[in-house]
């Protein structure tokens, strides 16, 4: 993930080493996965190759596996609380790794 990102954006180890101020043989064994990275470091190899952060840590999360990739998207407007309880309720049941969900309270 990160060196196809890196590569991508048309950086070369080298430059990257510099900007992040580390040795380019260090760049090679965080794209292997040879050597862990700080928190930081994350941050910021994720901000200058433009990775959000959080799709890093998801990788990482699920140890380089790809996740399953969504069938659809679903927008609904809810507009009982007793709804609003219930669908939370099905997702739950359903589990995060079926189903995601993103809320906005509207009032």
């Amino acid at each position: 993930m990160l060196k196809s990102a890196r590569v991508k954006n048309g950086y070369s180890q080298e430059y990257l080493s510099v900007i992040l101020k580390v040795s380019s043989s260090r760049i090679s064994r965080w794209e292997r996965g040879k050597t862990a990275m700080t928190l930081e470091q994350i941050l910021m190899y994720a901000s200058k190759v433009g990775i959000q952060s959080t799709k890093i840590f998801e990788f990482l999360a699920r140890n380089g596996q790809p996740g399953p990739l969504p069938i659809a998207e679903i927008h609904l407007e809810v507009f009982t609380e007793e709804a609003f309880r219930r669908l939370s309720q099905l997702v739950s049941e359903l589990g995060i790794e079926h189903v995601t969900i993103k809320t906005k309270r509207l009032r």
